[in-house]
């Protein structure tokens, strides 16, 4: 059984998927399945998908577009591992994110999820975010997320235990999940 679950829901973003995957299977922490759910897309997503031939992916399609909070929801559903962690499939991650989050969320029995700052690229500019007034928080946050929501769901890991407590994401939204998700669940 794999120590991590990462999860990608993805929708016709095959150009732009290698390099999300590409950023999971190149974590210097290795033990992880990569669950990719295609939400039905009409391009070459499976073909991308299928030319890996690393068996820690599982591919996941469905016959019709069902969004993004249930592509997510039945990730978790089929995963093995102990904690989940989700990736966008157009953004990627640094080769030690799992190693430095795993770090941490194995030190105490208690902590609900383990999140990091991430970096926005536009065309025109570069944004560290959260913004350097959010300073770094512990217990309940939901205070603090009614100001701002300093949480983007691909940076974080949260032990798989706490979503069968907590509930997963809200299947009758499909704006806004990630801020809806952590503002109501943690």
């Amino acid at each position: 059984m794999p120590k991590v679950s990462v999860i990608i829901p993805t929708y016709n973003r095959a150009k732009l998927l290698p390099r999300a995957v590409n950023s999971v299977l190149n974590q210097t922490f290795k033990d992880f399945e990569l669950i990719i759910v295609d939400d039905a897309s009409t391009d070459n997503t499976e073909e991308v998908v299928r030319r890996y031939k690393d068996h820690r992916i599982k591919y996941i399609r469905h016959k019709t577009n069902k969004g993004i909070s249930i592509s997510t929801n039945e990730g978790i559903n089929k995963s093995k591992g102990q904690y989940i962690a989700f990736q966008d499939s157009d953004d990627e991650w640094l080769p030690e994110k799992l190693k430095k989050q795993m770090e941490i969320i194995t030190c105490e029995s208690n902590i609900g999820v383990v999140y990091t700052g991430y970096i926005r690229i536009s065309p025109t500019k570069k944004d560290y975010l959260p913004s350097k007034e959010v300073i770094r928080k512990n217990g309940n946050l939901h205070h603090d997320l009614l100001r701002e929501n300093f949480i983007a769901k691909p940076t974080t890991l949260i032990p798989k235990k706490v979503l069968d407590e907590v509930g997963l994401f809200d299947e009758n939204i499909s704006q806004l999940v990630d801020w809806e998700f952590f503002f109501e669940d943690f």
